[in-house]
């Protein structure tokens, strides 16, 4: 190897201006290879650590980009979770008020059996009692026991769940209201009907039941002659309280010599009902009489033999048996 190029200088001049001397300097050719080198290796160095440091931007920054993208989809997901917790609650705040109906509309269902148990008190027991034998065992008979492997719900099972159960109460309200519509119906006609029998007379215009003469060709206890009785006569103790055989309102109320005190009360369907011979009368014409409210006392006025009632039922004017709205079994018959 040849050293003494190396050992070699070169000369440098450093010329600072025109007034100013020379500087002149020598380095050996070594000296300024070692200086180069350094050079190169300081500039190296440096690239490489510059280098090096944009790598490791360029890594956060791509991390940076990931997280950030990581949170936009957790922060979507956790609307989305909040979403749907919203519509979870309007549809359970939904079953809750349908819920809350169809308890008014059961408890209205309830009032309605009350009303038809008094109205008919023997046709729901009889009802109820034939259901009975469908209603399910209490709890403290049945083993309760339960199992099977775990399967959370998830938030679409539970508003399918929740959409099923509301289309249930609403096939619960339709069918609450068809039988609330039928229990209705029912009532109406119930009331109907017992508005038809309280205008009615099928009860008793007495206490007695001692009948003494029938309705229909009798001999007449004063001529003895075959003759027409429109009524009939039921025996009694003076005084005895006469009773309006049905609802309605007073027509009559007075006196004559054939018929002595009497009263007649005036009721729906063309039926009129008469009530002779009585000892006083206790009601006026014009006067709003209730079924089984005392009207008189039971006499022996007018034409008549001995204390009793001659009870009298016309239709549209015409007389008509009263055998056939009174209670048959409770009718007896003096020889």
């Amino acid at each position: 190897m040849n050293f003494k190029w190396f050992r070699s200088k070169l000369t440098f001049l450093i010329i600072p201006g025109a007034d100013e001397s020379v500087v002149r300097f020598k380095l050996s050719r070594g000296v300024v290879c070692c200086a180069l080198l350094s050079a190169l290796l300081a500039a190296g160095s440096a690239a490489c650590l510059h280098i090096r440091h944009l790598s490791s931007a360029a890594s956060t920054f791509h991390r940076t980009s990931e997280l950030s993208g990581k949170a936009v989809k957790l922060e979507q997901a956790l609307q989305s979770k909040d979403r749907r917790i919203e519509e979870l609650q309007s549809e359970v705040f939904a079953l809750s008020r349908q819920a809350a109906e169809v308890r008014m509309r059961i408890e209205a269902m309830k009032k309605l059996e009350r009303d038809l148990h008094q109205l008919a008190p023997g046709a729901l027991d009889r009802n109820a009692g034939e259901g009975a034998a469908a209603l399910p065992l209490p709890a403290s008979q049945v083993f309760l026991g339960m199992g099977g492997p775990n399967f959370p719900a998830e938030p679409e099972d539970t508003i399918r769940i929740a959409a099923a159960t509301g289309h249930t109460f609403t096939l619960l309200e339709r069918e609450i209201d068809r039988i609330a519509t039928g229990l209705s119906d029912s009532r109406s006609r119930l009331l109907e009907k017992r508005e038809r029998q309280r205008r009615t007379p099928s009860l008793w215009p007495t206490v007695s039941r001692i009948v003494t003469s029938s309705y229909g060709y009798r001999e007449d206890p004063f001529t003895g002659k075959l003759s027409f009785h429109r009524g009939i006569d039921i025996a009694g103790k003076l005084d005895d309280p006469v009773f309006a055989a049905a609802s309605g309102v007073v027509h009559q109320a007075g006196y004559d010599k054939l018929h002595g005190h009497h009263v007649i009360v005036e009721h729906s369907n063309g039926l009129r009902t008469w009530y002779m011979h009585l000892n006083q009368v206790a009601v006026t014409q014009g006067e709003q009489v209730e079924q089984g409210q005392t009207i008189g006392g039971l006499g022996t006025t007018g034409r008549s033999t001995g204390p009793h009632l001659h009870y009298e039922v016309l239709l549209d004017g015409k007389s008509t048996d009263p055998r056939v709205y009174l209670p048959s079994k409770q009718i007896r018959k003096e020889g």
